[in-house]
């Protein structure tokens, strides 16, 4: 009778382990959904895969990423709203979700990406993620760089007195149009969706934005002229839903943090080769680069940053901001 207790009791071992509820087989997989603004093919979807290829790896499979490029998961916005809902739990894209964040674009007030980050892992930084999490349930996770943007137009602008009068389409931010109304320009607020065919049918003379999406939303085939005066460098957010960070394990935090990190790396690497290829594939179809003296450039929106800078953060943290914005980092 003892024999057959101890086949009974190996039969059952043996088909618990078969239903996967033996000891090795209990974790289940962490699925993460990482949705993007950038195309395929660009350097930030380049880095969200590195960011995929690092976390599985890392964790031993325990993490299955999916990535999905050119806002197939919906604006960056709506992307927003499903890390707090936690049906999507990464994106990358133009929207931090608040405005202490998102106003560090002010024209000329960031040297780099490096600069960026100092402020947000300042007591200034931690501050607006306690901000971002109590109104918007997701934190910022870090940033993936993008060149600066630049200004086209259907004129050469060899100076920023060429500018005058030239209606530039400017997203509908208000940092955005004071911005080209203080370089001397006409704003004109457009959803990016509806920009090739303003600039097709001449209901706008220009545009600003990175060379890679310059080149991505083919904008060069209705332009005449790409100004090279980075006026404002502003990268991708990498934000992570805040629900979907609690239920992680401290050692499960280090590896997102880590694989974040390898991201950023790999995208500061490629992103000048991809900027020196599509302006020379750009220059091939006929577009001509100038590149204007910044300083007046600088010099112009000046009132801009102060005015916006001091309304948003007051001018104590404002004051820091600059402090930190100018440094060589």
């Amino acid at each position: 009778m003892q024999k057959w207790n101890v086949v009974i009791v190996v039969c059952l071992a043996v088909l618990l382990g078969s239903l996967g509820m033996g000891s090795d087989l209990r974790a289940e997989t962490i699925e993460l959904r990482y949705g993007l603004w950038a195309k395929e093919g660009e350097a930030q979807h380049l880095g969200a895969l590195k960011f995929k290829e690092v976390l599985e790896a890392e964790s031993d499979g325990k993490f299955s990423v999916t990535v999905y490029p050119g806002n197939q998961l919906g604006t960056p916005r709506e992307m927003l709203a499903q890390l707090a809902l936690g049906t999507t739990q990464i994106c990358a894209s133009g929207d931090p979700g608040i405005k202490e964040i998102e106003y560090l674009a002010l024209p000329y007030l960031m040297k780099g990406i490096g600069n960026y980050t100092a402020v947000i892992n300042s007591e200034i930084g931690e501050e607006w993620n306690k901000i971002l999490v109590d109104k918007r349930k997701v934190r910022l996770l870090g940033f993936l760089p993008r060149s600066p943007r630049q200004i086209s137009a259907n004129t050469v602008i060899n100076t920023m007195a060429d500018l005058e009068g030239l209606k530039l389409r400017a997203p509908e931010r208000d940092y955005y149009v004071k911005s080209i109304a203080a370089l001397g320009a006409k704003p004109t607020p457009m959803a990016f969706k509806e920009v090739y065919t303003a600039l097709q049918t001449g209901i706008v003379d220009g545009q600003e934005n990175p060379i890679e999406t310059i080149y991505a939303q083919k904008f060069y085939e209705v332009q005449d002229c790409v100004a090279m005066v980075d006026y404002i460098d502003k990268p991708a957010y990498v934000m992570i839903g805040e629900s979907f960070w609690q239920e992680r394990t401290p050692e499960e935090r280090e590896l997102i943090k880590k694989a974040q990190a390898a991201s950023r790396t790999m995208v500061e690497e490629i992103l000048p080769e991809q900027q020196e290829e599509f302006m020379q594939k750009m220059e091939e179809a006929g577009i001509v680069f100038t590149y204007p003296d910044k300083a007046e450039f600088i010099e112009a929106t000046q009132p801009v940053r102060d005015e916006l800078g001091t309304e948003v953060w007051g001018e104590e943290t404002y004051k820091k901001i600059v402090e930190i914005g100018q440094q060589d980092l």
